[in-house]
Formats: structure tokens, sequence, C-alpha cells
């Protein structure tokens, strides 16, 4: 489903006579095929969260396992440091993007010059005093957790994601539209097809109406924050810090109601032929042969004898 949308957005937007230069998905490998093989000239990069949520996924799983508790004061810091790795190199060089993820097995361990690689040979961060006590123990070279972490953050895939990282922009946006629209279009629940377009459009108008509003202010006219605490950071009584945004507005509803009274009211007919241009596609179920209701229940009855 996902290759299938894509494939109709960028058909839709060749045909409105616009060139697609850069592509940013996750790693959906039927997506990178399928852009390799019909978008060559279109850059393809990934985007920062589902490579570092992969991950961090990993890390965990690698810090439940015996001697290995040391990597779970540092999955934050690398996870951390990959979006660094993206956000500062604005040019998206992929060698130098390279460079610096590697730069971290060498941090770990408390090594912050002569790195291997001359694009980024040593660490950006400050001299660090070694007599203040650390909350996150350096890891020690050639022990077992040494091994293994180094052998996840230097693998041949992580590697080449690294990358293919997105420089500039991230699907965050979308993946916010997507969450709004099942506010509009619940999972659980099912709507016709015209339903279904309906609650799409409104979804899309309220996005575009509300997706840029302003940080919120205080009564002294500082930012308005709230702490929140997610499901996926409950395990360690995590939580985030989220920034407060003014109301949302419903203009385009008030909109919609008046075009409501002024056309569709006014003038039904020209509605109706409106929505007869849809071209609305057959049911799932209708490629299947309906079989008769009295055999159905003979035979449903005939398994329980």
């Amino acid at each position: 489903m996902e290759k299938e949308g894509l494939v109709r957005a960028i058909a839709c937007l060749e045909e409105a006579g616009l060139h697609i230069g850069t592509v940013i998905t996750d790693r959906h490998p039927q997506i990178q095929k399928w852009l390799r093989e019909n978008c060559m000239t279109t850059k393809h990069f990934f985007d920062v969260w589902h490579v570092s949520k992969g991950l961090v996924k990993k890390m965990d799983s690698l810090a439940k396992q015996p001697n290995c508790e040391e990597v779970r004061g540092w999955i934050k810091s690398i996870a951390n440091h990959m979006y660094w790795c993206a956000s500062s190199t604005a040019d998206g060089n992929p060698d130098v993007m390279l460079a610096k993820w590697l730069s971290v097995d060498n941090h770990i361990h408390n090594i912050h010059v002569d790195h291997e690689s001359s694009l980024f040979s040593r660490c950006a961060h400050g001299e660090i005093d070694q007599s203040i006590a650390r909350r996150k123990k350096w890891i020690k070279p050639g022990t077992k957790v040494s091994e293994k972490l180094s052998r996840l953050l230097t693998n041949t895939r992580i590697k080449n994601d690294v990358k293919r990282l997105s420089p500039l922009h991230q699907t965050s946006n979308v993946e916010a539209y997507h969450s709004l629209i099942v506010h509009f279009c619940p999972k659980s629940t099912h709507f016709s097809y015209m339903g279904m377009v309906s609650r799409l459009l409104l979804a899309a108008l309220h996005y575009n109406e509300n997706s840029g509003r302003p940080h919120q202010k205080t009564k002294t006219g500082e930012a308005s924050y709230s702490i929140v605490f997610p499901k996926y950071k409950s395990k360690e009584g995590g939580y985030s810090l989220r920034r407060k945004k003014v109301p949302a507005t419903y203009g385009y509803a008030t909109k919609l109601m008046k075009l409501l009274c002024d056309v569709v009211v006014c003038d039904e007919l020209t509605y109706a032929k409106t929505t007869d241009r849809f071209n609305i596609p057959p049911t799932l179920a209708s490629q299947y042969n309906r079989p008769d209701k009295s055999e159905a229940i003979s035979n449903w009855q005939k398994r329980y004898r």
C-alpha cells in the first residue's frame, strides 16, 4: 500500500509538470527498489527517526544481555549523534556523514582524536575533564559489550543507511498528518467510499489550517511547555518536553457550512451532478461469489455435530 501510494503520488506530480529532485521516505525495501529503477535522477534520502528507531531497538535488546548493561547509558547519546550527523552535514555528503557516524565507536571508548577518516579526524566537542565522575561509563575495549556494540554500530547496513540520511527535511509532518487522519477516519469504523473521501478532505483542510500554529506564550510572555510521559518511555519512567501551541481553529468548517447553505441547499441538482463525477470503485467483497444463506448456515452447523 505504501509503495502504491508513492507511485500514484509521483505520477500525479509528474503529470502536473513538476520535476521531483528529492524524495524522503523510511527504509521500505520495495520503495527503495522502485525509486532506484524508475526515478534514477531523483535523490532518495531516509528519514532519520526511522533509522534511529531501528538502531535504538537493537541497542535496547543488547543492553538486556548479560554483561552488557553499560549499553543502556549510551542509547540516547548514540541516537542523538545520528541526528547530529545528518543535521550538521547540510550538503548531504554521504562520506562526511559516514565519517562522523563511525567516530562514535571511538568516542564511546574514550578516544576522541585520530579517527580513521581524514574527513572527520577528531570529535567536535570540547576537551573532556577526565577527573570528573561520569554518569555514563566509558566502554572498555576488548570486552564483550565493546565487541557487540561496535559490531552493531559499524555493520554494513547501518553504514549504508547513514550515508543516505536526510540532512534537512524529515517525514515528521507526514506522520503528523497520518495521525490526524485517524481522528477523522478511525480504523475501527467502516465508512463508505464517499464517506472516506469526505473525511480525508476534512482532515486535509484541518491540517492545512492548523499545521503551522505558533508557539503558545504564558501570561508573562514566556514560551509554554508541557511534560508528557510517552508509552515507549514508560519502562524507564522517562518524560518528554512538548511545546504548547495556540488552540486549533476551525475556520474551514465555517466556510463549508456557508457553502452548504449558499450552494448545495439552493441548487441541489448542481451538487448531485458534481458528486456523480466520482468514480466509485466496487467493494472488495464484490469480487467473490455470494453463497446461499441457508446453505452457509447448514455448513456452519455441521461443523459442531
